[in-house]
């Protein structure tokens, strides 16, 4: 009677409830996440643009007004582009990034942690939501408030609901920025995680860029984000590719097809030097493949050999790399 009691003051409030087996509840979710895909969730606004996609975009609460304004960029060129922006809804990075796209007339869901009841009803979101550019989503009680492990638990939500996710600012080791892209990098491996890296870089970013997070599309992006993202999800799909074939068989291969397929991704990881170890760990191929593929690149200009120690460094400008 309780739980009767509640969902009818829940729908009174426009909010709907979703079970796994509602023919509305986000396929991404229960294909990405299976056993862990929440068996409810809560939400208010239109329930279509669960299944659209998009861009995450994650960031720490207390960020700068060079991060915000970085921030509103890439979120009013999502705009612009057609796509949405999936968010956390927290203050800072994630709820900068889901006022952007809006104002810019663009679609975002926001997978919220607490408060759901308050948020649908907040001025910030009331007119979007009536609008139906705007989806407020929760897999917890509608009226809970903040709790850490319900924010860090969240956080895969926010990446299987997306097309692509992009860290803007991140700290190292600690908090749920750091924790969702580490997980998100490690189980969610169709799901391109980008950071960025351009200007002043936190050293949360640059080490879930040692981790095998891709640097995102550099600026000016014009009117090709789109087309740079998939562009560089086709090379996280090349590294995927390579990475299942058996190792003995990788020590075989020297065609040009498979070096010219993995040339980009060597190249974005050369952004900074790096040895051959690492380089082949991070590929999980064998040393000596990796060795034959960057002396091919030292030959051919793209890449310039530092010794003392031995490292690799792409010798190509920057601006370039991101069309890669």
């Amino acid at each position: 009677m309780m739980l009767s009691l509640a969902v009818e003051k829940w729908t009174n409030q426009g909010l709907w409830v979703l079970g796994r087996s509602d023919t509305n509840y986000p396929k991404r979710l229960k294909q990405r996440l299976r056993h862990s895909a929440p068996a409810i969730l809560y939400g208010i606004g239109n329930v279509e643009l669960l299944s659209m996609g998009g861009l995450a975009i994650i960031g720490s609460r207390d960020v700068d007004d060079k991060i915000f304004g970085y921030t509103r960029r890439v979120a009013q060129n999502i705009a612009v582009q057609r796509m949405q922006v999936i968010s956390g809804g927290a203050r800072g990075v994630d709820q900068a990034a889901m006022l952007a796209v809006l104002d810019a007339g663009g679609t975002s869901v926001g997978v919220l942690a607490d408060s759901l009841t308050k948020a649908a009803v907040n001025s910030k979101y009331r007119s979007s939501i009536k609008e139906g550019r705007l989806t407020l989503l929760s897999s917890y009680d509608p009226e809970a408030g903040f709790n850490t492990g319900n924010a860090m638990g969240r956080n895969k939500y926010i990446y299987a609901l997306a097309d692509y996710a992009l860290v803007v600012s991140s700290s190292f080791g600690k908090g749920g920025t750091w924790a969702g892209a580490v997980e998100a990098l490690s189980r969610l491996q169709d799901i391109p995680v980008f950071v960025r890296l351009d200007g002043a870089i936190s050293e949360g970013n640059q080490q879930l860029y040692n981790q095998g997070a891709k640097p995102f599309p550099a600026e000016p992006w014009n009117d090709s984000l789109r087309e740079l993202l998939v562009k560089a999800a086709s090379s996280i799909e090349a590294v995927q590719t390579v990475k299942k074939i058996p190792q003995e068989t990788v020590l075989d291969i020297h065609s040009q097809d498979i070096y010219q397929a993995v040339l980009p991704i060597i190249l974005n990881h050369l952004q900074q030097p790096k040895d051959a170890k690492s380089l082949a760990e991070c590929l999980n191929v064998r040393l000596s493949q990796m060795q034959d593929w960057l002396n091919k690149a030292v030959n051919e200009g793209m890449v310039r050999k530092i010794n003392k120690p031995v490292t690799y460094v792409i010798n190509q400008p920057t601006t370039q790399l991101s069309l890669l």
